[in-house]
């Protein structure tokens, strides 16, 4: 494929692909890669927000994904580009207070050793990453009720976060 080619079928990097109802993974032969992109495929998730869970550079997903393309596995659901709604640091204030009534004092530094393992600031912490967040907070939380007292607890938050 033409780079004009692929600038046409991947115009940008928030474009969302969804699998194709014409083809099935099974009737092909995939590379472990290329499973791992199907499997993050859902007509929701952009080809920046798949590379970045798969921790793939911005050349080897768009390969991935022209390559799945060609196959006839993926098809182009969306070429919008979406604005992401980034958290604001009210949220982080609620969810410092809300785990501290879970496991006190130590609530901060848990966060903060969060945010670091997923390599991201505060300050640029997008709203589609909220969940993934308070997973990644959630299992470091031992008592099984108190995790999911917590989990209750930021849902509601999470809700308000995306209808804004």
């Amino acid at each position: 494929m033409f780079e004009r080619d692929i600038n046409k079928l991947i115009p940008h990097e928030f474009v969302i692909f969804a699998l194709s109802k014409n083809k099935s993974p099974s009737d092909v032969t995939l590379r472990s890669a290329e499973w791992a992109v199907i499997t993050q495929v859902d007509g929701h998730k952009s080809l920046k927000e798949i590379a970045d869970i798969l921790a793939l550079s911005n050349d080897e997903a768009i390969n991935l994904f022209v390559g799945l393309n060609e196959k006839g596995l993926i098809e182009v659901l969306s070429t919008d580009k979406r604005e992401e709604k980034i958290v604001p640091e009210s949220f982080f204030e609620i969810l410092q207070e809300e785990l501290m009534k879970i496991i006190g004092p130590v609530a901060p530094f848990l966060i903060e050793d969060a945010l670091l393992a997923m390599d991201i600031e505060k300050k640029n912490y997008k709203v589609d990453r909220v969940p993934e967040l308070i997973e990644a907070i959630s299992d470091e939380i031992t008592d099984d009720m108190k995790r999911v007292k917590f989990q209750q607890a930021m849902l509601n938050h999470i809700k308000g976060l995306k209808k804004n």
